[in-house]
């Protein structure tokens, strides 16, 4: 399938091709639920895009928190951060460590 922009996803139904084998298992995955292969393959994409939306949020908070401690130096120990996260268990209010050099 090629597509030349985002934006020809926005004006009409998207094609995939399947082999019929992987067809023959979504219908019987569907029958089974009661439910028809176009909901579960819509519900499939939106289930993948909240994933690597949420992958690509990590990711990107990742990056920001490393390039602050690289300006910083400001930073929390890995036996605080596992400390914080046994406390937070019993008191969900518990504040994460104070950053230091």
């Amino acid at each position: 399938m090629i597509i030349s922009s985002p934006e020809d996803l926005r004006h009409g139904p998207l094609t995939i091709n399947l082999d019929d084998a992987d067809q023959d298992r979504i219908a019987s995955l569907a029958s089974a639920k009661n439910s028809t292969p176009h909901y579960l393959m819509k519900a499939a994409i939106f289930e993948y895009l909240r994933k690597e939306e949420a992958r690509q949020s990590f990711i990107a908070a990742a990056e920001s928190s490393f390039a602050q401690y690289k300006e910083t130096g400001l930073h929390i120990t890995l036996d605080e951060f596992d400390s914080w996260a046994d406390q937070i268990q019993q008191d969900p209010s518990t504040l994460l460590p104070a950053c230091h050099e």
